[in-house]
């Protein structure tokens, strides 16, 4: 069960026993519990519930997942992969958390925080 409370306002939720096809954009935050195909893009963050099947490419700040995701994910803050989840794709993100348990079957490319000074090292030669 997702127990995390996100305290961000969620302003798209996609239920269980729903099933969506397509491309949702949204400012907000968004909640997938049903299936869903297609795409997402959004400001905010994209939570995948337990229960949830999705083939789908998300572009988010954040991204939660506990139930099972085949696609891309291109996220510019953490994504997170619970115990119960899964996911078999391409990931671009700052930061990646994969729960013991959980299943991660791809690519993945860190991209490092603008905010990390960069190392410079001399290489000259002492004698």
């Amino acid at each position: 069960m997702l127990k995390r409370k996100i305290r961000e306002k969620i302003n798209t939720i996609i239920g269980p026993g729903t099933e969506f096809k397509g491309t949702l954009k949204d400012r907000e935050s968004i909640r997938i519990d049903g299936k869903f195909e297609g795409k997402i893009e959004t400001e905010g963050s994209v939570t995948i519930g337990e229960n949830a099947i999705v083939q789908v490419d998300i572009k988010a700040n954040a991204v939660i997942i506990a139930g099972r995701v085949i696609g891309d994910v291109n996220c510019e803050g953490k994504v997170e992969i619970f115990s119960t989840g899964s996911l078999e794709g391409k990931v671009k993100a700052s930061d990646l958390t994969i729960a013991e348990g959980a299943f991660f079957n791809g690519e993945c490319r860190m991209d490092s925080s603008p905010q990390k000074p960069e190392i410079e090292k001399d290489i000259s030669e002492e004698e």
